[in-house]
């Protein structure tokens, strides 16, 4: 039954819509690679943190005499004399346990899990860290300047402890469960200052309550790693859990720096390695702004090269090509702006290769057509048939790409993670195109219009 599909024109009239909410909202916010706007580069050297392990507790002896020799025997007993009393032996893996940690790639793993969540809590999204060796770390952000900001953040261990005046430790950082940076009086009256709150788990707050419950008044020391931050009056127990940490009495730029990277380091959790910063420094742009520029130029300049070609060679057919490769490019770029992609020269070089997959979506349809025509075929029954067997080579091709792009992001370093992405998300934005654009208009001429003319879409008996 010959009827025009509305449907088809609704769903990509809301992509449409859609994609330019899209680009009106993020155009003037769009995300750079480090290799077009500049950035940070730190390498950093891993290293397992040794862990001091306190002597174990011992019962008191008397000295050994000294005839004392390394060989034992069995102890014997005589009248009047006590049992002489024997030292546990030590072992080499007694001794082994007690020296450096090793390094294994799940710790080099979860350092650079914590390190990505650190920097994203300064509101940078698109760093790209990388493990190099067996023992580096590679972070480029870019768009960000302040190395020793990136550095505070970065290099830290991050272990909260809370400890009384005797030294013993409280509450420490592997029951917190959530660290906020936010404006607050912490007197009743007072001036608004940075504070750092923090939320506790289950353990945590009963450890937090009976610690503060065993020392009023008397001070409790907060430290992260080994630097003290504050050493609070324990005024009355507090048995609900909340902890504040303050940073001075003033909404000054120093405090709330640090104490919004205090919340950073705290939410991104410990590092399990200690990280030494081996190289540091401003990365300009390699391409820089004349390139973005030129790149832009050089995209516009491709589509329209690219629809000229589909006209000259498909003619009324190339018309239609064309426009949906107008449209196919909107829809691509809204996409694109919606997930907050980078564009980098990867990214880039997948955007120009999604540009032939669009057009060859097309291309083979139309192909397609032209030969069920040539059969005796009309050309509302030809177009059918063009989109039901064309559309099955088109849907395999682009998803044995789509799962080899799914491994690539994966497995793949950030940068090949943009490249994957970029790709998916043109190869769907051509899908879409050419069968909600595409089929609608050439069903729409083949049904208020049956007896074309055939010289005009270039279709021969």
């Amino acid at each position: 039954m010959k009827r025009i599909k509305w449907e088809q024109l609704v769903i990509l009239l809301l992509a449409i819509g859609l994609a330019f909410l899209s680009i009106y909202s993020y155009w003037d916010d769009v995300k750079y690679g480090l290799d077009l706007k500049g950035g940070v580069h730190l390498v950093l050297q891993a290293e397992p943190i040794e862990e001091t392990a306190e002597p174990p507790a011992t019962e008191e002896a008397t000295p050994a005499t000294e005839d004392t020799t390394e060989e034992t025997t069995e102890p014997t007993t005589t009248e009047g004399t006590a049992p002489e009393t024997t030292t546990e032996e030590v072992t080499n893996e007694d001794l082994e346990s007690l020296g450096p940690k090793k390094m294994t790639t799940e710790d080099l793993e979860k350092a650079r899990t914590v390190l990505e969540k650190r920097i994203n809590s300064l509101g940078v999204s698109e760093t790209s860290i990388s493990i190099q060796g067996t023992d580096r770390l590679i972070v480029d952000i870019p768009g960000f300047s302040d190395i020793d900001q990136a550095k505070k953040v970065i290099g830290k261990i991050a272990v909260l402890t809370f400890k009384d005046e005797t030294g013993k430790i409280i509450v420490s950082g592997k029951n917190l469960k959530n660290a906020t940076f936010a404006f607050q009086a912490v007197d009743e009256g007072g001036i608004r200052q940075p504070v750092v709150q923090l939320e506790w788990d289950a353990e945590g707050k009963k450890m937090f309550a009976e610690g503060t419950a065993a020392n009023v008044g008397k001070t409790i020391k907060i430290y992260l790693d080994e630097e003290e931050l504050m050493a609070p009056t324990v005024n009355e127990a507090i048995q609900d859990g909340n902890a504040v940490i303050t940073f001075g009495g003033t909404k000054s730029e120093e405090n709330t720096k640090a104490a919004q990277e205090t919340a950073a380091l705290l939410r991104g959790g410990s590092l399990p390695l200690k990280l030494t910063f081996l190289e540091e420094r401003i990365v300009g742009p390699s391409l820089g702004k004349d390139t973005i520029n030129n790149t832009k130029i050089g995209a516009i300049v491709a589509i329209l090269a690219v629809m000229l070609y589909m006209i000259f060679c498909y003619k009324m057919f190339g018309v239609i090509g064309a426009l949906a490769l107008l449209i196919y490019a909107f829809l691509y770029l809204g996409f694109l702006l919606a997930i907050r992609s980078v564009f980098s020269l990867p990214a880039i070089g997948a955007a120009i290769l999604s540009i032939g997959g669009a057009v060859d979506s097309n291309v083979i349809v139309f192909e397609r057509i032209k030969e069920d025509y040539k059969t005796g075929r009309t050309l509302f029954s030809s177009i059918s048939s063009g989109f039901a067997h064309g559309w099955t080579a088109i849907f395999d091709s682009n998803f044995a790409m789509i799962l080899a792009m799914v491994v690539l992001w994966a497995l793949g370093t950030p940068t090949i993670k943009g490249f994957a992405i970029t790709l998916i998300s043109g190869i769907i934005a051509a899908l879409i195109t050419s069968y909600f654009f595409t089929r609608f208009i050439l069903n729409v001429i083949a049904i208020t219009n049956p007896k074309i003319n055939e010289k005009l879409f270039g279709l021969k008996r």
